[in-house]
């Protein structure tokens, strides 16, 4: 009995959208005696276009059903801006750390080691080596240290921006590459 009362507190919140097709089983049909009906008639109302179904849809399911939709866009679209968040920022913060000369807190001794052993690398490769005490490699490390450290956030502004980047970028850049394709 505690079923019956509490079995609308059980339901989930989202239905999906069903066509009247769904409903029309052969056993309905004959159950009906409605065997004689020419379907291909109706089946332009019986079928809802896909779009009216993503109108109804709202937040994140609107996405979810894009992303069925084209995958490979999306997931496209994601590994582009990934990337772009992880490289842009790491020369922008360089710099600032560079032009501002903040201090960051590290032995000079520990510092002098590095720049040896980093010196004895570019030496080899051919460039000219670092001055005794430099921070470059310091403020590089530091800059690539933040980057990493903002994982979560370039995680969750990439999902936000990817429906976007997948809609206006990636997809017509694809229908232009497979216009071209297709003419091949």
């Amino acid at each position: 009995m505690t079923t019956l009362i509490f079995s609308h507190v059980l339901k989930p919140r989202f239905y999906p959208t069903y066509s009247s097709a769904t409903f029309l089983t052969s056993k309905y049909l004959k159950h009906k005696n409605l065997t004689n009906i020419n379907f291909q008639s109706i089946s332009h109302i019986l079928h809802k276009p896909f779009t009216s179904q993503r109108e109804q849809l709202k937040g994140w399911r609107k996405y979810a059903l894009q992303f069925r939709s084209k995958p490979t866009t999306y997931i496209i679209s994601f590994a582009v801006l990934h990337e772009l968040t992880a490289i842009v920022p790491i020369p922008i913060i360089y710099v600032f750390l560079s032009k501002t000369n903040i201090e960051i807190p590290f032995p000079q001794q520990a510092l002098d080691e590095g720049n040896k052993f980093i010196n004895r690398i570019v030496i080899y490769y051919g460039y000219s080596p670092f001055e005794n005490g430099s921070r470059k490699l310091l403020n590089f490390a530091t800059s690539y240290a933040i980057v990493k450290a903002l994982m979560p956030v370039r995680i969750a502004a990439c999902v936000a921006m990817t429906p976007w980047v997948a809609e206006k970028v990636i997809g017509p850049f694809n229908s232009v590459f497979k216009r071209i394709v297709a003419r091949k």
